[in-house]
């Protein structure tokens, strides 16, 4: 008999495949502990003012109050999500109803996409650099990441290419095609079709995650894959838009998907939160009153991001990018290589200011992309988006 004294340790009972997940953190902890004048320029939220903080309290207490509304809203829903909130989604996006399943967020509808379909031995070609939680996405699934690179033009089409006429048989394609997460491309129209073309010709599917799609400094709109085609599954959020804390999101899948992500759905979370659908579906039921508020939020990030570029080139030339034309960070070399870039980690952090290192943005997880940064002007508060970016910029001018 087993006594408490000689039983395996209780980390033991952790399975294999958990315990061999990666485990990695976008940034260093800081030399000292944060306080009110440390600057986080890590995080892709949203800015708080661009949230519509007073819209969602009146309707949140609208709902809760009413009797025909109260309880709902608190009880359990389809798996699905909200049909009301469902039929809102899909009239702005052209498509049927049953092809658009509500998620706890983009991230989710990726995950319930690939894991639908990707097994252990499949093969399935991300960004390169990455958004790095795909890669987690991925290693659950135990499919094969393959990279192929990403530039001011979104995914290398032609590269793909090649790589699928050399034999390379992916079953899913992972992409940030507008404004990319973290390297700012977007991926033009014909770029698109020609992905959707390779896929239907050699049988994988395109997932679009599309975060930052509405966030065009100037407010265009490049067209984006064609949703008629049963190779093209986009994730969606309202993250960016309403706040990450309702975890709300949505997947637009092709038939022969929406079930079976429906099923899968059903034996890990069940529903989104009802409570936040019905806030999503009485704001979106306010005839173009989202579209306002996109336009608001897109004017408050370009400015946000043409301070940040102002400042970063009157610092001197330390730093090597693209200004952005949307979405929510900036991508940069550090010239000096990595020595400098380590540098310039280690003196931003002992002045308070964080940001993500670009070794984290490596699908591969073998420490490229160290010369990079990614710089999140999004979230923190513009009065410390500029104290931050000025002591950037300090610090800078002290590299050798």
């Amino acid at each position: 008999m087993t006594t408490a004294s000689t039983a395996p340790a209780p980390q033991t009972l952790i399975s294999s495949r958990v315990a061999a997940l990666s485990v990695s953190s976008p940034y260093a902890v800081p030399s000292r502990r944060p306080g009110p004048d440390f600057v986080n320029l890590v995080s892709g939220a949203p800015a708080v003012e661009a949230l519509p903080l007073a819209e969602i309290r009146e309707v949140t207490q609208s709902l809760l109050a009413g009797s025909d509304t109260g309880g709902p809203a608190l009880g359990y829903g389809p798996n699905a999500g909200d049909p009301a909130l469902r039929e809102l989604i899909a009239a702005r996006e052209g498509v049927d109803p049953a092809r658009v399943l509500i998620t706890n967020g983009g991230l989710h509808g990726t995950a319930l996409a690939l894991q639908s379909v990707a097994e252990p031995g499949d093969v399935v070609v991300v960004d390169d650099p990455v958004f790095p939680d795909t890669i987690r996405i991925v290693e659950n699934t135990g499919a094969d990441i393959h990279p192929v690179p990403v530039g001011p033009y979104g995914i290398d089409v032609d590269v793909l290419e090649e790589r699928l006429r050399a034999g390379l048989r992916p079953k899913a394609l992972y992409t940030v095609p507008d404004f990319h997460n973290p390297a700012g491309g977007l991926l033009p129209y014909e770029r698109r079709l020609r992905l959707v073309e390779l896929a239907e010709r050699y049988g994988f599917f395109v997932l679009a995650d599309n975060p930052y799609r509405h966030f065009a400094h100037d407010g265009s709109h490049e067209p984006d894959f064609p949703l008629d085609s049963d190779r093209v599954v986009v994730a969606h959020t309202f993250a960016k838009t309403l706040g990450p804390g309702l975890r709300l999101g949505w997947l637009i899948a092709p038939e022969w998907l929406a079930p079976h992500v429906i099923n899968l759905r059903r034996r890990l979370d069940f529903q989104s939160s009802t409570l936040s659908q019905a806030i999503a579906r009485s704001l979106l039921a306010r005839g173009d009153w989202f579209d306002g508020l996109l336009a608001r939020a897109r004017e408050g990030y370009r400015e946000r991001a043409q301070l940040t570029v102002r400042t970063l080139r009157e610092a001197g030339d330390q730093l090597e990018f693209d200004e952005p034309a949307g979405g929510f960070f900036v991508w940069a070399r550090v010239r000096g290589g990595v020595p400098a870039a380590e540098l310039l980690a280690e003196r931003a952090r002992e002045a308070g200011v964080v940001y993500s290192v670009g070794t984290f943005y490596d699908p591969l997880q073998q420490g490229r992309y160290a010369d990079h940064l990614r710089l999140a002007y999004s979230a923190a508060r513009h009065e410390h988006l500029t104290a931050g970016l000025e002591r950037l910029s300090a610090v800078l001018r002290t590299l050798p």
